[in-house]
């Protein structure tokens, strides 16, 4: 498994960024019985999909695991982005 180029990886995340801001202002915006009833929406299609995903904890913290390890990433935090190109 080759690890993604510094470049691919810096663009995904900063799309992660910018997805948590957008929802992190929806919460913001929205009332909060319309942001509870979708959270608890989505909540209940992922218990009820479960069978969908069927890796034990133990399988994902090991695929986790693997995948920091063959991308050679130092643990801790990398620099936010410049919130001018967010």
């Amino acid at each position: 498994m080759n690890p993604p180029d510094q470049k691919h990886r810096e663009q995904i995340r900063e799309e992660r960024i910018w997805f948590v801001l957008r929802s992190a202002e929806w919460v913001r915006r929205v009332p909060n019985k319309v942001w509870s009833r979708e959270q608890s929406a989505f909540i209940n299609q992922l218990l009820a999909n479960r069978h969908y995903f069927p890796l034990t904890r133990e399988e994902y913290l090991h695929m986790v695991e693997t995948a920091k390890i063959a991308s050679g990433r130092r643990s801790g935090s990398p620099p936010m982005p410049d919130w001018g190109k967010v």
